[in-house]
């Protein structure tokens, strides 16, 4: 079988750059790698890379122009591209341009993990690992790292991690009053938030039409989830305000901390959407956090591990 080929983009010849070429490398891929000022399009199309990384060591962009003539050729559009910056101001330049943004450093052992797992969606047959309408991870990318995430944690105990879901109440009934492109808005401003709040290495998908999940690796403390809950709620609270659907949108958030207890993805599946059910259910509180033993109805009379 022919190995996968990455195109790098990148803005300076420096060691950041020829290190990732080589975890590049590393994981399989054939990789090419080109300054920003020598790209030519056409060329690109052609060869049809599976994967482009734009490399930017500078903390200026160069070459946008044309990142943004490729992000426009239709024969290249169905190419993920990711950005790779070690400046923020950088990166919140870059992320109307690119499907997703990592910010320097990234921990070597996630990179290598999300390179493996992008080979393993196998772009070649047209399988996008991002939702198109708002630039976080699809459903069957989600699902393929949460199935790896279950495997290390049945590997090593200590490996554990966390799961929201977050739904949206109302929404649809929004999109009927004032049509699609009002509802469209708003879930690109839920992502928006979504992106403000979490890390760049945490997984998050839109689900169905106005759910998103959301995978955290590495949770060393069980009480994190409820810390992170209730930062999301306060965003989107200030996000609803400033939209002016304050009281009119309930943004409802579920999440469980997982253990080795867990050993298969259905199984999580099912238990987040549980806790989410439990934090809709809740009048006063836009949360619920549970763990394994916590969760209501899989254990008689068990309380909520924060929200209540």
């Amino acid at each position: 079988m022919k190995n996968p080929y990455a195109l790098m983009i990148v803005d300076d010849l420096d060691i950041a750059s020829l290190d990732f070429r080589q975890t590049l490398d590393g994981s399989g891929y054939s990789t090419e790698l080109i300054l920003h000022d020598q790209v030519d399009v056409e060329q690109i199309s052609q060869t049809r890379p599976n994967i482009i990384f734009a490399h930017y060591s500078l903390p200026e962009i160069s070459g946008l122009d044309t990142l943004v003539e490729m992000r426009k050729d239709e024969r290249l559009k169905s190419i993920p591209v990711v950005g790779l910056v070690t400046h923020k101001e950088v990166a919140s330049n870059l992320f109307s341009h690119v499907d997703t943004v990592l910010l320097r450093p990234v921990d070597q052992d996630r990179l290598t993990n999300l390179i493996s797992l992008l080979g393993s969606m196998d772009h070649a047959m047209n399988k996008n690992p991002w939702d198109a309408l708002t630039g976080l991870f699809s459903p069957a990318f989600f699902t393929a790292r949460l199935r790896y995430v279950l495997e290390h944690s049945q590997q090593d105990s200590e490996n554990q991690f966390m799961v929201f879901s977050i739904n949206l109440d109302q929404l649809l009934k929004y999109e009927k009053k004032f049509g699609k492109e009002y509802r469209m808005q708003i879930l690109l401003g839920v992502s928006k938030v979504l992106k403000k709040v979490l890390r760049s290495s945490d997984i998050v998908a839109r689900f169905e039409d106005d759910q998103f999940l959301i995978l955290i690796e590495d949770a060393v403390d069980r009480f994190a989830p409820s810390s992170i809950a209730d930062r999301m709620q306060i965003e989107f609270e200030e996000y609803l305000v400033g939209v002016g659907l304050k009281n009119r949108i309930k943004i409802s958030i579920g999440g469980i901390y997982c253990t080795a207890d867990y050993k298969a993805v259905d199984e999580v599946l099912r238990d987040v959407r549980l806790a989410l059910h439990m934090a809709k259910q809740d009048k006063q509180n836009g949360f619920k956090v549970y763990d394994r033993k916590t969760l209501p109805f899989r254990n008689e009379g068990a309380q909520s591990l924060a929200g209540a």
